[in-house]
């Protein structure tokens, strides 16, 4: 046998796999489309939960009650991590991070009520601000 006939089969054998492979993953990203319509018809709608962002800035919020000098961010990635298994913690320090430069207020659920909050840095340590509505025009 000779080497271009050996290419040629290789060529054949690996065209054939992948063949096989795109089929495979045709099925699974099938799959996957059919439990993404499970779960939205019979999960909560997505617009009833409220945002990644509030509910980290929430949770800081609750924790800078009890500590007014500042809450720093392992405590808020701790507390919201008994909250959310699925958020990591990367994502919750980057969030913090991000929401710090934010210009308009974050609107979070307190009670029954909605607040609007700007997230403050004072070094390692996060707090949160009431912001009024005189204030908010401000900016």
């Amino acid at each position: 046998m000779g080497y271009r006939e050996q290419l040629r089969q290789a060529r054949e054998i690996l065209q054939s796999e992948i063949a096989e492979l795109q089929g495979k993953l045709a099925a699974k990203e099938q799959d996957l489309r059919k439990l993404d319509n499970l779960l939205r018809e019979a999960g909560v709608p997505r617009g009833s939960r409220p945002s990644l962002t509030s509910q980290i800035v929430e949770t800081l919020y609750l924790l800078a009650k009890d500590n007014p000098d500042g809450v720093p961010a392992r405590a808020v990635v701790q507390r919201f991590a008994q909250l959310r298994d699925d958020v990591n913690e990367s994502t919750i320090r980057s969030t913090l991070y991000q929401v710090t430069r934010k210009l308009r207020p974050t609107e979070i659920v307190v009670g029954d009520c909605v607040e609007r909050v700007r997230v403050v840095k004072n070094g390692p340590l996060y707090d949160v601000e009431l912001v009024t509505e005189q204030s908010a025009e401000l900016v």
